[in-house]
Formats: structure tokens, sequence, C-alpha cells
């Protein structure tokens, strides 16, 4: 939806204009899926970062299916190997996964919900997402909204424990 190009205040700026012009649920949908697509493309670089050629960090993501999905792959990618909502906050992670649900049963036709609500969580998402980012920012010194780093050759068994190709 949004490009990297386009920056972070700007998608911001359009999520706001659909509220505005009372499109709440359209604005749900779009701030979780900027929230989402942010901490992906956080993820994709942490995976690169450890050492994943790029098309392998992407053909990775590509197999995590929703927000639950990435959140537990976080431990694996952290260089502390923490969690994600150690690194954001429980409280944020909360927002984020309420409001996905929110999402995932307006998408699928399951649920229908209260303009106020809608709006009202999507404030709340908003405010969330500057906080993710920045938690983001300061942690990695990178929260998706820049063009991320391409890795060509594997670097995950520089220091390999077991022989790899060589006779014991």
């Amino acid at each position: 939806m949004y490009s990297v190009s386009l920056g972070f205040e700007s998608a911001i700026a359009r999520i706001q204009s659909l509220l505005d012009s009372n499109f709440t649920s359209e604005a749900l949908v779009t701030s979780v899926f900027t929230a989402e697509k942010t901490l992906r493309r956080t993820l994709r670089q942490l995976m690169v970062s450890s050492g994943f050629i790029s098309t392998h960090a992407d053909a990775l993501l590509k197999q995590l299916r929703g927000l639950h999905a990435v959140g537990d792959a976080w431990r694996f990618c952290d260089p502390q190997h923490s969690k994600l909502p150690q690194i954001i906050g429980n409280a944020d992670w909360q927002v984020l996964t309420t409001c996905a649900d929110m999402r995932n049963r307006l998408i699928h036709g399951t649920r229908v919900y209260p303009s106020g609500l809608c709006a009202d969580q999507t404030r709340v998402l908003l405010k969330t997402l500057r906080r993710v980012k920045r938690a983001l920012d300061k942690r990695y010194h990178y929260s998706g909204w820049a063009p991320h780093r391409k890795r060509m050759k594997s670097t995950l068994h520089a220091d390999p424990h077991v022989p790899l190709g060589r006779k014991a």
C-alpha cells in the first residue's frame, strides 16, 4: 500500500485523511497494514543482518502468516534474542494484536464494528505505531521506513560449529 519512499509521516497523514473523511473501517484496515508492514520490514532487515541473503529472508517472511507469527519469529533474529513485546512494550503489543484481530474480522466479514469504535481504535493504533517506530529506531537504528540493505552472499556459516564439507 505505502512504499518506503512515501515516508512514515505521509503514510500517517493518509490514514488521518481517511479518518477525517469518515472512512473509519478503511482507516483501521490501513493502519493495521502499516503497522504490520513496519514490523515485517524491520524483521527482514534483522534477518539480513543475521547473515541470511536477501532472497532467503524474503522467502522466510512469506512463510510468516499474521502478526503473531512475526512476533514469534522476532526472537530468532534479534541480536539479544528478545521477543517483540519486550522491545516495543506489552501494552503496545496488545494494541497491535487487538487491532489486527478487528481488521481480520472486518476483512473476512465475520464482524461489523461501529464507526466510532473503528475511529477510536485507529487513533489509538496511530499513537502506538509512533511509539513502536521510535522503539525500533532506538534499538536497531531501523524501523522499516528507509531503504533496506541487501546481502548477496550468505554469512550464516562463517563460524561453523560442525564440520561443513570437511572430513572429520
